[in-house]
Protein backbone atom coordinates (compact mmCIF):
# COMPACT_ATOMS: atom_id res chain seq x y z
CA UNK A 1 0.00 0.00 0.00
CA UNK A 2 1.04 3.41 -0.96
CA UNK A 3 2.06 5.65 2.02
CA UNK A 4 -0.67 6.56 4.12
CA UNK A 5 -1.31 10.46 4.70
CA UNK A 6 -4.02 12.35 6.88
CA UNK A 7 -6.23 12.89 3.46
CA UNK A 8 -6.30 8.71 3.40
CA UNK A 9 -7.17 8.54 6.95
CA UNK A 10 -9.90 11.37 6.98
CA UNK A 11 -11.45 9.37 3.68
CA UNK A 12 -11.28 6.05 5.41
CA UNK A 13 -12.37 7.06 8.27
CA UNK A 14 -15.73 8.68 6.60
CA UNK A 15 -16.16 6.05 4.97
CA UNK A 16 -15.73 3.79 8.12
CA UNK A 17 -18.28 5.58 9.51
CA UNK A 18 -20.87 4.14 6.45
CA UNK A 19 -19.39 0.62 6.87
CA UNK A 20 -21.82 -1.96 6.09
CA UNK A 21 -20.81 -4.43 8.68
CA UNK A 22 -18.14 -4.03 11.52
CA UNK A 23 -15.96 -0.84 11.27
CA UNK A 24 -12.62 -2.38 12.14
CA UNK A 25 -13.20 -5.32 9.54
CA UNK A 26 -14.14 -2.87 7.46
CA UNK A 27 -11.35 -0.73 7.59
CA UNK A 28 -8.80 -3.51 7.37
CA UNK A 29 -10.57 -5.00 4.23
CA UNK A 30 -10.15 -1.36 2.78
CA UNK A 31 -6.42 -1.03 4.02
CA UNK A 32 -5.86 -4.94 2.71
CA UNK A 33 -7.59 -3.86 -0.89
CA UNK A 34 -5.28 -1.27 -1.27
CA UNK A 35 -2.86 -2.96 -0.31
CA UNK A 36 -3.68 -5.39 -3.51
CA UNK A 37 -4.19 -2.62 -5.84
CA UNK A 38 -0.89 -1.36 -4.93
CA UNK A 39 0.56 -4.47 -5.73
CA UNK A 40 -0.99 -4.52 -9.14
CA UNK A 41 0.09 -1.46 -10.10
CA UNK A 42 3.72 -1.74 -9.41
CA UNK A 43 3.60 -4.96 -11.51
CA UNK A 44 1.41 -3.97 -14.66
CA UNK A 45 2.01 0.13 -13.95
CA UNK A 46 -1.58 0.88 -14.33
CA UNK A 47 -4.35 1.36 -11.75
CA UNK A 48 -6.35 -1.30 -10.34
CA UNK A 49 -9.53 -1.19 -12.30
CA UNK A 50 -11.74 -2.00 -8.52
CA UNK A 51 -9.18 -0.18 -6.29
CA UNK A 52 -7.42 2.76 -8.37
CA UNK A 53 -3.86 3.27 -7.04
CA UNK A 54 -2.78 1.82 -4.26
CA UNK A 55 -3.80 4.22 -1.85
CA UNK A 56 -5.86 3.99 1.24
CA UNK A 57 -7.68 7.11 -0.22
CA UNK A 58 -8.30 5.99 -4.01
CA UNK A 59 -10.21 2.48 -2.15
CA UNK A 60 -12.08 4.52 0.02
CA UNK A 61 -13.38 6.65 -2.57
CA UNK A 62 -14.72 3.66 -4.21
CA UNK A 63 -17.33 3.52 -0.95
CA UNK A 64 -19.92 5.64 0.58
CA UNK A 65 -18.74 8.27 3.21
CA UNK A 66 -19.58 10.18 5.78
CA UNK A 67 -20.31 14.25 5.41
CA UNK A 68 -17.16 16.27 6.67
CA UNK A 69 -18.01 17.31 10.03
CA UNK A 70 -15.72 19.39 12.50
CA UNK A 71 -14.26 16.29 14.87
CA UNK A 72 -17.88 14.85 16.07
CA UNK A 73 -17.46 11.59 18.19
CA UNK A 74 -18.65 9.25 15.61
CA UNK A 75 -15.88 10.50 13.16
CA UNK A 76 -13.22 10.04 15.78
CA UNK A 77 -14.43 6.75 16.70
CA UNK A 78 -14.09 5.26 12.91
CA UNK A 79 -10.81 7.51 12.83
CA UNK A 80 -9.49 5.06 15.72
CA UNK A 81 -10.84 2.31 14.08
CA UNK A 82 -8.91 3.27 10.70
CA UNK A 83 -5.95 3.74 13.35
CA UNK A 84 -6.20 0.14 14.76
CA UNK A 85 -6.68 -1.42 11.74
CA UNK A 86 -3.83 0.01 10.29
CA UNK A 87 -1.55 -0.63 12.99
CA UNK A 88 -2.52 -4.24 13.11
CA UNK A 89 -1.86 -4.78 9.54
CA UNK A 90 1.38 -2.95 9.92
CA UNK A 91 2.18 -5.59 12.34
CA UNK A 92 1.25 -8.03 10.13
CA UNK A 93 -0.62 -9.57 13.11
CA UNK A 94 -3.97 -10.38 11.45
CA UNK A 95 -5.98 -9.85 14.59
CA UNK A 96 -8.42 -7.12 14.13
CA UNK A 97 -10.66 -6.95 17.26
Amino acid sequence: MRKVGLTDLDLAARAVMRAPYHRVRFAADLIEAAHTADKVRKRTGRGHVGGGTGSLYAQAALCPVAPREACQADYLAALSDVLVALSAWRGRTNQVP
